[in-house]
């Protein structure tokens, strides 16, 4: 599950994206922008699953 969200109130981080799927740890960073967090989160996403499919057909044997 990819959240970002807008951090009004904190001028260091003006957004912060989360990234999380169950088996796998919480990420989450600080970004100036909403597309640099998104770019992020979306980059992250695909690897966890990219990842969690090539464990998947090693362990299938294919």
């Amino acid at each position: 599950m990819v959240f970002i969200r807008d951090q009004k109130d904190n001028s260091d981080c003006h957004y912060q994206a989360h990234v999380w799927f169950s088996n796998h740890s919480f990420q989450c960073g600080c970004f100036d922008n909403k597309k640099a967090a998104e770019k992020w989160a979306n980059w992250l996403q695909k690897r966890i699953v990219t990842a969690d499919m090539i464990k998947q057909m090693y362990r299938s044997g294919h």
